[in-house]
């Protein structure tokens, strides 16, 4: 357990300069939405320029073998804050919609409350995108879900978050801001009605329903007073996060979950943004997310608060260009995810690589890359679990390992991650060891991806990431014992209900 004491906490051989006890961090986790492995300047971009979010890694580290487990919203939320592979709920790898209700059970010890436990005021802003409340609650219809006119929990508040200001999702209905349990702006007399989905077929089944594309037909009327406009979205939140910070009173650290509305689709700069990159829509709204995290660096900077912060930004899963099976995403010569083969809703590398910057002045090196450690978002969890020195429950935080002694540049004190599983929009499988990434189909699987099974073809595909980092060339046939040692680790994974 961590030992406070006037307000400093025990923190165990930090490196570079640091004392046994010093004050407690602040964390703050900027995750971005859809942003690609290459969409940064700091990751190789040319075309687009992003000074801001490159501050983190001038001032921080970068991470090159970092990876959301699944290429689509939901599940990569659901790993940060659970520690746990989104693959075994009843969503799979899928995303949950308005009508769903809390993916993350109540009683689950999450990342918010590992931080409240030891002190921390914990905020959540912008998408949440798991759900809200359970079946058989008041105001709850099988078919259509809350009642957003109620109140809407269990939610973040009852996950370990102090507050909530958010949306449900982003794209998709309904549109408007949810603050704590509430819809905000909301009239009694025009109440929200979410309409279903009128497909023969898609009736809501948790365990059983059919995973693409469902709901994609859920609609909303009503609720006039409460709609946002999308192209306002971005600086709503930006301005709500900076508003937090400069209300911030020091005393009691703080965990900020800031989770951003870009650049998942629609694709709606505001108009200031319009114009200003060299690769239109999407490089504007690339422009407009590292806008936002300047003022959120801003506001730190301004409040004395940027020298005992953490701050970690990421991506919650690969960069996209269309909903259909696309090797290598480019936008006017801009390709979205670097090197790497695929996209977002499938499982290779454009579809989990995911950028990750970490900054925390005085105890990581600035400038500096590291290209050996195999990271998940999963793995957030048992770093800070180890920075508080707190002993995770065996019913928690089940796949995440800890990554504290690649950021801090010493020995782990805990066995750091050597496998990872990951998996697409329609659970394609894979499982990555050392440079070896086994795919457990004939494509990375994802939106609109084919399933039909080709007899003349291996059954699945292994890539040397060592040297083929853009998966090239399949060695499944030639590598039978690496294929066969794969398979049976990922089995082994999937069957215990943990790998941690």
């Amino acid at each position: 357990m961590a030992l406070f004491i006037l307000g400093v906490i025990a923190i165990p051989c930090m490196g570079r300069g640091a004392t046994s006890t010093e004050p407690r961090p602040n964390v703050l986790f900027i995750l971005a939405d859809d942003l690609g492995y290459g969409d940064l300047s700091c990751q190789g971009a040319v075309k687009v320029r992003t000074p801001h979010i490159d501050r983190l890694a001038q001032e921080g580290r970068r991470f090159t073998d970092a990876h959301s487990p699944c290429s689509v919203c939901t599940p990569s939320r659901y790993n940060l804050i659970t520690g746990r592979y989104c693959w075994r709920t009843w969503d799979g790898g899928g995303t949950v919609w308005a009508n769903d209700p809390l993916l993350i059970e109540p009683d689950r010890y999450t990342l918010a409350d590992l931080f409240k436990e030891h002190g921390y005021r914990t905020a959540c802003l912008g998408k949440w995108h798991l759900g809200f409340g359970t079946p058989g609650m008041e105001g709850w219809d099988d078919v259509l879900g809350p009642d957003y006119n109620r109140e809407l929990k269990p939610g973040p508040l009852e996950l370990g978050f102090d507050y909530f200001w958010g949306f449900p999702h982003v794209g998709q209905y309904p549109h408007f801001i949810i603050e704590n349990h509430r819809v905000l702006g909301l009239d009694p007399k025009d109440p929200i009605r979410i309409t279903p989905d009128p497909r023969e077929g898609f009736e809501l089944d948790y365990l059983h329903r059919p995973r693409a594309g469902l709901a994609a037909k859920l609609g909303q009327e009503g609720g006039e007073s409460a709609l946002y406009e999308n192209e306002k979205l971005c600086d709503m939140l930006t301005a709500r996060a900076v508003k937090w910070l400069d209300e911030y009173q020091v005393g009691e650290p703080f965990f900020l979950y800031l989770a951003h509305r870009n650049i998942h689709g629609p694709l709606t700069p505001a108009e200031r943004f319009k114009g200003t990159s060299q690769i239109g829509v999407y490089g504007d709204f690339v422009n407009e997310l590292d806008w936002s995290v300047g003022q959120v660096l801003d506001a730190l900077d301004r409040n004395g608060l940027t020298e005992n912060t953490i701050v970690m930004f990421s991506s919650d899963n690969g960069g996209i260009y269309r909903y259909e099976p696309i090797d290598h995403p480019e936008i006017e010569g801009h390709p979205i995810n670097g090197p790497l083969r695929g996209q977002k809703t499938s499982v290779y590398e454009g579809g989990v690589r995911v950028p990750l910057l970490a900054r925390w002045p005085g105890h990581v090196a600035p400038g500096s890359v590291d290209e050996s450690s195999l990271i998940a978002l999963t793995d957030v969890f048992a770093t800070f679990a180890e920075l508080f020195q707190k002993p995770l429950p065996g019913n928690a935080a089940e796949d995440s390992f800890s990554l504290l002694g690649a950021l801090l540049d010493r020995q782990p004190g805990t066995p750091p991650r050597e496998s990872l599983v990951m998996d697409s929009y329609i659970e394609r499988m894979a499982i990555r060891r050392g440079p070896w990434k086994l795919i457990m189909g004939q494509n990375g699987g994802g939106a609109k991806a084919e399933e039909t099974i080709d007899p003349t073809q291996p059954p699945g595909l292994l890539y040397h990431l060592g040297d083929d980092i853009g998966e090239a060339t399949n060695r499944y046939l030639e590598n039978p014992d690496q294929v066969k040692a794969l398979t049976a680790e990922y089995q082994e994974i999937h069957d215990s209900g943990r790998s941690r």
